[in-house]
């Protein structure tokens, strides 16, 4: 059973980059096209993906694949380094209107820094770190536990035009929500906007 959870990560993980690198490089005009891709003032972004979530709690170990939503936004100090902050999260299980005990995910607010080491290329590594959340609808349990978390990855800004970039990108969270630790490799696609 378990080696078939694994056979089913990779196979969802190989097709989730061939997909994204399908979207980069045929799908997207001009994205292989190196654009000028302005960085200054302010800019944000919509990110989205699937995370590789590792969860630990009262003695328990899960590991799923979860989607993966985030919203960043920040003010340009200079090509090379953008500040800001990002509201993201995993959702570990739907909520249900007609099932008000079911819903449970992973929310973050981080201060997030991005560094460019080229003003030419798109390349960027990302850190950040701030407040964690863990929050399920179940009765009887508590609704939400507060922690700290931090993230780093990197990416590419592919410019569609200079004042969009879609940005593939991987990063690796983790974090601790009281009596809740969680390690979490993100894969995902933004759309990134100055």
């Amino acid at each position: 059973m378990k080696r078939k959870k694994i056979k089913l990560r990779i196979v969802s993980l190989v097709a989730f980059i061939f997909f994204a690198l399908l979207g980069c490089f045929i799908i997207i005009p001009g994205a292989s096209a190196e654009e000028k891709f302005e960085r200054s003032g302010f800019w944000g972004g919509v990110d989205f993906g699937v995370g590789f979530v590792q969860r630990s709690f009262a003695g328990v170990e899960e590991d799923e694949n979860n989607f993966f939503l985030g919203f960043e936004g920040g003010y340009t100090l200079n090509p090379h380094f953008l500040i800001g902050v990002g509201l993201s999260g995993w959702l570990l299980e739907a909520s249900d209107l007609e099932d008000p005990s079911k819903g449970e995910g992973i929310s973050q607010v981080f201060l997030i820094t991005r560094y460019y080491p080229s003003i030419s290329m798109g390349l960027f590594a990302k850190i950040g770190g701030g407040y964690v959340s863990y929050w399920n609808n179940r009765h009887g349990e508590p609704s939400s536990k507060d922690g700290w978390g931090l993230t780093f990855g990197g990416g590419y800004d592919f410019p569609l035009n200079e004042n969009f970039a879609i940005s593939p990108f991987i990063n690796y969270g983790f974090g601790e929500a009281d009596d809740q630790d969680h390690n979490v490799w993100t894969l995902g696609i933004g759309l990134t906007f100055q």
